[in-house]
């Protein structure tokens, strides 16, 4: 498992690359990205490789009161997961 790759883009949203990681390790990295942000400033898309997290990833931002914006299909096994913070 490598460690997971965030970016910052010029509009100031991150992206942060969680593929590689299987389930249930990337629903359980959501508080550590969203303690580092500031509420109400961005959006971060996630991008996440495992089945499992195309839908548990959504499932416990929603649960923590963020808000999901997309969850979509970018390569065969890839998704991309758009939360606002």
């Amino acid at each position: 498992m490598h460690k997971p790759v965030s970016c910052k883009l010029e509009d100031g949203s991150y992206c942060i690359d969680l593929r590689g990681w299987m389930c249930p390790y990337p629903k359980y990295m959501l508080d550590p990205i969203f303690d580092k942000l500031p509420k109400g400033s961005g959006q971060v898309t996630l991008l996440v490789d495992c089945p499992s997290a195309s839908t548990d990833v959504p499932d416990v931002a929603r649960k923590k009161g963020y808000t999901v914006k997309d969850v979509s299909q970018v390569n065969d096994g890839e998704w991309q997961v758009i939360i606002e913070y």
